[in-house]
């Protein structure tokens, strides 16, 4: 036996028409106040929720949610945001040890350049490097003193210290969407960037960890 194809009658959507979306001639208002409290929109809602759902629908939703699983489980990153002079740069937060504002630095005598010196948090020396040269980013004079955070990084058992004129927030970026960088960020440390992805209206460079701590300690071990 076939089973008949249901018929589904249209709801005389009479908030629309005479409720309070509609010209508010409905008597039943001076009862109900409004159309919420109406049996009549009780039981249209009731009737749509009950409604058999159009043919695929399960199976477009089960692949949907399928796929984001498999995004969540290999193609997503939180990033910590932060700012170099005039540019916006990421990295994950795996590396991220903290963030904390600015220590006195101490000067290694016959040290300097990338090498800022050493600072002390939470009663451990930790080597500070000047990121924005090993990036090529010019870093203005005046930056403002009360937005600065020095970020502390460590991958395996190496650490670094360095400082940034502003530091934003975690995000979650998805890295198959990751854009190739600007001609203008290439030429300054395109080798050390993954990709570009948007946030609130900047190009944010995300940084390669894995490339950045060899440079690191390539240029100042």
């Amino acid at each position: 036996m076939t089973a008949k194809p249901l018929t589904v009658v249209p709801l005389d959507q009479c908030w629309n028409r005479i409720g309070v979306r509609g010209d508010r001639s409905c008597p039943e208002l001076e009862k109900v106040t409004h159309c919420n409290n109406c049996p009549v929109f009780a039981a249209a809602g009731r009737r749509f929720l009950d409604a058999p759902s159009p043919p695929g629908y399960l199976d477009e939703w089960t692949q949907r949610l399928a796929v984001r699983e498999e995004v969540r489980e290999g193609d997503e990153s939180s990033v910590l945001v932060f700012r170099l002079g005039d540019e916006w740069l990421a990295l994950p937060v795996a590396v991220l040890v903290e963030v904390t504002r600015p220590r006195p630095l101490h000067r290694i005598p016959h040290r300097g350049g990338l090498l800022a010196g050493l600072v002390n948090i939470r009663g451990e020396l930790h080597l500070c490097v000047r990121l924005d040269l090993i990036l090529g980013v010019t870093v203005p004079s005046d930056s403002d003193p009360d937005l600065r955070r020095l970020v502390v990084i460590r991958r395996e058992t190496e650490g670094w210290v360095f400082a940034a004129d502003e530091v934003d927030q975690v995000h979650r970026v998805l890295l198959p969407d990751l854009a190739s960088a600007a001609p203008t960020l290439a030429r300054s440390h395109g080798k050390l960037t993954r990709g570009v992805f948007p946030h609130a209206n900047r190009s944010i460079g995300l940084l390669d960890d894995g490339r950045l701590f060899q440079t690191l300690r390539e240029r100042l071990r």
